[in-house]
């Protein structure tokens, strides 16, 4: 028999990426950081009948938010309760990481204990 979800389990995954990202977003700008979403590398315009690539395909797997408070950096790849990272984006975080940045995957189950207090928080 399959585990029984608990009503905040079955809350998280109710919330899509998108939504998850407009909220973190929000919090963002409330405690004074910029941030970027970079859309994504691989999208295809169609211009009457020519299609094309839009954007930098080198990036991709980039993460999608990146936070700016000086002097602080924040790489934050957003997924959905399940959702999984493809290898170009563990790639891009594991070099980050490297690089001694904050890089990681940030997910709504992460937004009390993790998201949130990040996001208050200064670091000096």
């Amino acid at each position: 028999m399959p585990k029984q979800l608990t009503p905040a389990e079955r809350a998280f995954r109710a919330i899509s990426e998108k939504d998850f990202q407009k909220q973190v977003i929000q919090l963002a700008e409330m405690y004074g950081w910029s941030w970027c979403h970079l859309q994504d590398s691989r999208k295809m315009v169609r211009k009457g009948d020519v299609t094309f690539l839009v954007g930098d395909a080198g990036a991709k797997g980039w993460p999608d938010l990146v936070l700016v408070r000086a002097p602080e950096i924040l790489f934050w790849e957003m997924k959905k309760e399940l959702g999984k990272t493809t290898p170009e984006q563990d790639e891009w975080l594991s070099r980050l990481t490297q690089c001694g940045l904050e890089a990681r995957v940030v997910r709504p189950s992460d937004f009390d204990e993790y998201a949130a207090p990040r996001l208050k928080r200064r670091e000096f």
